[in-house]
C-alpha cells in the first residue's frame, strides 16, 4: 500500500507518513460507531497497521438493533450482526480480543458520552481504562460532520474523551498513555469537495491500496449478509468511485487535538503596533 500526504504533496510506502514516528508494535484503536463503519471507512488502514507490525484494536459501540430491513428479522438482528461482525473483522486480520462490543442502542450513542457517577458503568471510564491498559498510541474514529448522529458521537469520543487517557487523572483506571495521532475517517461522503465550486480538499491524507486489498475489504463487507439492502450502494457501485488507475483511495483527516500554541505570529504583529 502507498500513503499520501495531500498537504505536502508526498507519497510513500512508509506508514509513518500519516502516523508520524510510527514504530512496529504500536497499538491503534479504531472507533467504530456501528459494526461495519470501521471497515467501510478505514479498512485499508486497519490492514496497513497489521502489515506494518502494529496491533489494530476495534471498538464497536452500537449493537445493530436498528439494522433490520424486514420486521420479522427484528428480534434476531443483534445476535446475527455480532456474528457477522466477528467474521468480517477476522477477514481483515482483527479477531479475538482485537474486537470489542459495547452494546449501545443504535441512534443513542450520544447519550453514552458523559461520564457516569461513581458505581455506574459507562463508556467513558471503560475507554480510558482500555486505552491505558493496552497502551494504545493512535486513535482512528468516524468523522462527525453530516454523516450520522452515532458517527458524531464516536468523533467526540476521539477528540474529547480519548485524550484524557494521557492525563494524570483517574489514577484508578491505570497509568496514563500518550495518544500520538488522531485521524478521522469518512464512512459515506464527508470529505467531498465544497459545494461553492472551490476545489478545497477536506481530507489531508490517504491510502492508495492495490486491487487485492480492495477485494479483501469487499469480502469483509459481504460478511454482513443481514445488511444486504443497506450496504448494496456502498459495495461495487460506490466503491468503484475510489478507483485511481490500478489502486483504490481511502481518505483521512488529521485532527489537531491539543496542538501546542505558537505565539510567534502574535509577537510579530505586536512589534508593528505602536
Amino acid at each position: 500500500m502507498e500513503f499520501v500526504d495531500f498537504r505536502r504533496s508526498e507519497r510513500s510506502r512508509d506508514l509513518g507518513l500519516i502516523f508520524p514516528g510510527w514504530k512496529p508494535g504500536e497499538r491503534v484503536g479504531f472507533l467504530s460507531p456501528h459494526d461495519d463503519d470501521a471497515i467501510l471507512g478505514a479498512g485499508y488502514l486497519l490492514r496497513a497497521v497489521a502489515a506494518a507490525g502494529g496491533i489494530p484494536s476495534v471498538f464497536v459501540f452500537c449493537r445493530g438493533d436498528a439494522g433490520y430491513s424486514k420486521v420479522e428479522d427484528r428480534d434476531a438482528i443483534v445476535g446475527r450482526r455480532r456474528k457477522e461482525a466477528i467474521a468480517a473483522y477476522a477477514a481483515l486480520g482483527a479477531e479475538g480480543d482485537r474486537i470489542r462490543f459495547f452494546g449501545a442502542p443504535d441512534f443513542a450513542l450520544m447519550s453514552s458520552l458523559d461520564r457516569r457517577p461513581a458505581g455506574e458503568d459507562g463508556l467513558f471510564d471503560e475507554l480510558i481504562r482500555t486505552f491505558r491498559r493496552e497502551r494504545i498510541s493512535r486513535v482512528v474514529f468516524s468523522s462527525g460532520h453530516f454523516e450520522h448522529w452515532d458517527h458524531t458521537a464516536a468523533f467526540f469520543m476521539g477528540v474529547y474523551s480519548i485524550p484524557q487517557a494521557g492525563d494524570p487523572i483517574l489514577a484508578d483506571l491505570g497509568p496514563p498513555c500518550e495518544i500520538r495521532s488522531y485521524l478521522a475517517y469518512s464512512v459515506w461522503a464527508d470529505f467531498a469537495l465544497a459545494d461553492d465550486g472551490e476545489r478545497i480538499l477536506r481530507a489531508d491524507c490517504g491510502i492508495l491500496a492495490p486491487v487485492e486489498e480492495e477485494q479483501t475489504v469487499r469480502r469483509s463487507i459481504a460478511a454482513f449478509g443481514s445488511q444486504g439492502q443497506i450496504l448494496e450502494k456502498t459495495t461495487a457501485r460506490d466503491r468503484e468511485k475510489r478507483r485511481f488507475g490500478n489502486a483504490y483511495l481511502e481518505l483521512y483527516q488529521r485532527a489537531p487535538v491539543r496542538k501546542p500554541m505558537d505565539y510567534a505570529a502574535y509577537f510579530e504583529r505586536l512589534k508593528t503596533i505602536p
